[in-house]
Formats: structure tokens, sequence, C-alpha cells
């Protein structure tokens, strides 16, 4: 880390209009080398852990993105999914840190399917001051900023649903690379099932979590979350009225791994369910 760079940025000398309206730019960008490349049959993909892949594509732009970043704000720092060391627990404290994921879906996105998105955040201590959500294959931008009350979709305000009744509720999970924390995932799904309507996977944490925020559905479960899957996406979808806690309840920030995301009405039900594990 470079501790130059970190005393050079002072809190708060950051605009955050203007840094959401730039990074929205360069979020447009990054989705359009995304799809100039999305069904490339030649697309290369390399082996990443045990179950997780990257493609060339994600290093293109996390390549874009954080030189971009640095030209605008050269005294911030950035945690990005494809540069990050193992062990990013010093980035906690810090202000004016970019969070960003080049490309969250990448196994949909390696076999043609529309659901993978790119976002960034602003974040000073672990709290997110600007985050952007931008779905390439359906051109929607999402947007939440720390003091703009509401959050947008396309620039209308969005809000999570009303749904009130687990029975009429549509639940998404993903399935983590991590085998011990899917086991957690399965046994969470096992006590959830019998009680809602619908349980979907449909492998983008950011996409997923930022159609919470717009309604479309009403609780998101993981055990295995990293900071830049959830730094823009939790902005937003707690600007729209959303609820995100600890599997226990307990008070949440983007460097806890395990979260809850529910449109606040049914939080506390589903925490009963899972409490258990």
């Amino acid at each position: 880390m470079n501790k130059s760079k970190l005393n050079n940025g002072k809190a708060g000398s950051i605009d955050l209009t203007d840094a959401k309206l730039y990074i929205i730019e360069l979020l447009h960008q990054a989705g359009a080398i995304l799809m100039n490349n999305f069904k490339n049959s030649n697309l290369e993909s390399f082996g990443k852990g045990d179950l997780d892949i990257v493609t060339k594509a994600d290093l293109t732009v996390d390549q874009f993105l954080r030189k971009a970043v640095l030209a605008r704000y050269p005294h911030t720092l950035l945690l990005t999914e494809e540069t990050a060391p193992q062990d990013y627990s010093e980035f906690k404290n810090l202000e004016n840190l970019w969070v960003i994921d080049p490309l969250d879906g990448t196994v949909n996105y390696s076999r043609g399917h529309p659901n993978f998105a790119v976002s960034a955040a602003m974040v000073s201590k672990g709290v997110s001051k600007v985050g952007i959500v931008y779905v390439p294959a359906t051109k929607e931008t999402y947007w939440a900023q720390e003091d703009v009350e509401q959050p947008f979709l396309n620039d209308k305000p969005i809000c999570v649903s009303k749904v009130d009744n687990l029975k009429e509720s549509s639940f998404v999970c993903d399935w983590v690379t991590n085998v011990k924390e899917r086991e957690v995932m399965i046994h969470w799904l096992g006590e959830i099932a019998p009680h809602v309507r619908q349980i979907k996977s449909m492998g983008s944490a950011v996409s997923d979590i930022a159609s919470l925020a717009d309604g479309r559905i009403d609780a998101y479960l993981n055990p295995g979350l990293k900071p830049w899957d959830l730094a823009a996406a939790s902005l937003i979808v707690q600007k729209a009225g959303g609820v995100i806690t600890t599997p226990e309840g307990e008070a949440w920030d983007i460097f806890n791994p395990r979260a809850v995301i529910t449109n606040g009405i049914l939080h506390d039900r589903i925490l009963n369910i899972i409490k258990n594990r």
C-alpha cells in the first residue's frame, strides 16, 4: 500500500456528485468493452482457484478502470477484484477508497448469459459514499449517493418491494466458490425453501442485489461475499429502503462476507429461520 498516497488523500476532499458522474461515464465505457467481447467464441478464460474463472475481459476492464480512476483521483487508493491482495484487512479504515468489480458474473459472461455487471464505489472506513452499478446487456445504470435521499435506475427513483408475506417472496442466493461456504448456503436453503415462493441463483451478486433495490426480488443471502461484490450495490439497496445485516442480525459493513439483504419487511422473519447456522 502506498502510504504517501494515503496521507495525501484528505477525507471529504472528493465531490460526490462529480465522482458519481465521472464513474458513470467510465462504467459505460467499461460496459462497451465487455459487450464488444460478449459471446466471443475465442474469449480467453483462465482458472482462478478451484471453481472460479477470470477472462481476458475481466483483466482488460480492470486495467482500464484503474488507470482512469487514478487519472482523475491520483491520491486515492484502489481495491479491485483482480488486483486485491489475499489479505485486504488493512483497507478497512481507509478514506476515499475506490472499490471496483470490473466484471461480476464472469461465468455468466463466458457462457453468453446477459446477467453480469460492472461496479464501482467510493468508500470511507467501510461505508460507501457513492455506488454505481452498470448492467451492460440491458443498459441499466443504478446509482446512489450518500447525500442524495433516493437511489436511481436510469435517472428514475427506485425502492425495494412491499412484499410482506414470505410465501409470496422471491429469494436469491449465489454459489460461492468456497466449498465450506456452499455448505452453509445449502443449510440456509434447506431452512428457507419451505417458506418462500421462489428461489433463484442468477450468478451475479452485483446485478442481483441492485435488482433488489428496484423491487424485482425480495431477499438475497450469501455467506461468502467480497467487498467489491457489495460496495456499490449495498448503498443502492439501503438507500432504496432495504436492510443488510449479518446472519446473526448484527451490524454489517462491506468487509463482512456474510450478508442477509432484504426489503426490510421480511428481514427479521428470514433471520429467525436461518439463525441456527
